[in-house]
C-alpha cells in the first residue's frame, strides 16, 4: 500500500506540474511583452520630414544591421515617416544587443530532484504548518534559483539636421527572455519603440504586442 500511496503522489506531482505549465504557456503565448524609455522634444514639422538610418560605424554585421533596419522602417513607417535619401532632414540612428544576465527567479521545487516535497499530508497527517492534513493537499512550494537571462536591447535615436543634428526622439526597448532569439523578437522590439509616438518626455512604460503565428 505504501508504495502505491508513493506511485500515486509522484503520477499526481508529474500531473500538476504538466498542468501548470499548460496554465503559462497558454496565458504567455499569445503576448509579448518590453519595458519602455521615451524621451522626446518632437518639432511638429518634423512629421513630414524625410528620413534616413545612419550605417554602422562599429564591426557589427552588415547583414544583421539590415534586417534590424528593415523591421525600423516597417515600424516608421507604421507612424507616417517616409524614408528618403543621406540628404534627409531626420538621421535615424540604430543599436542593438542582447546580453546575457544572471537573474533570480521563482519556480515551483520538484521533490524529485530537490529533495524537498512541497506539500501538506494527504489523506491525513501533518502538514507543512503542523496542523492535520484531513486530506487537504496544499499547493506546491516555490523556490528561487539563478537562471540566465537575455536582455533583448533596441535603442533609436532620430537627430533633426535642421537643429545642428539634436537629438529630438531617444526610445530605448528592453524584452528579456531566457533564450538567445534577438532577431526573432526584433519585429516587436521596433513597433513598441514607437507605440504612441511620439509619446511624453521621459516616460517608461510596459507595453504588450499580440504575437504573430503566422
Amino acid at each position: 500500500m505504501l508504495s502505491r500511496f508513493i506511485v500515486f503522489r509522484r503520477w499526481r506531482w508529474r500531473l500538476m506540474m504538466l498542468l501548470a505549465t499548460l496554465v503559462l504557456l497558454g496565458g504567455c503565448a499569445n503576448t509579448w511583452s518590453a519595458k519602455v524609455t521615451t524621451f522626446q522634444q518632437w518639432p511638429a514639422d518634423a512629421f513630414t520630414a524625410r528620413y534616413f538610418i545612419e550605417p554602422p560605424k562599429d564591426d557589427r554585421s552588415v547583414l544583421i544591421f539590415q534586417s534590424v533596419a528593415d523591421n525600423v522602417r516597417v515600424a516608421l513607417g507604421a507612424v507616417g515617416l517616409v524614408e528618403g535619401d543621406n540628404t534627409s532632414r531626420l538621421v535615424v540612428q540604430l543599436d542593438y544587443d542582447n546580453p546575457m544576465q544572471q537573474e533570480w527567479v521563482e519556480r515551483y521545487a520538484d521533490p524529485f530532484y530537490d529533495g524537498v516535497y512541497p506539500y501538506g499530508s494527504v489523506w491525513g497527517g501533518f502538514g507543512h504548518f503542523g496542523g492535520f492534513g484531513g486530506g487537504v493537499v496544499f499547493g506546491p512550494r516555490l523556490v528561487t534559483v539563478p537562471t540566465s537571462i537575455y536582455a533583448n536591447t533596441l535603442e533609436v535615436t532620430i537627430r533633426d539636421k535642421a537643429n545642428h543634428l539634436a537629438e529630438i526622439y531617444r526610445v530605448r526597448v528592453i524584452n528579456k527572455s531566457n533564450s538567445d532569439d534577438l532577431i526573432q523578437v526584433m519585429p516587436y522590439l521596433a513597433k513598441a519603440a514607437f507605440t504612441d509616438f511620439p509619446g511624453l518626455n521621459g516616460k517608461t512604460q510596459y507595453i504588450k504586442i499580440k504575437r504573430n503565428h503566422n
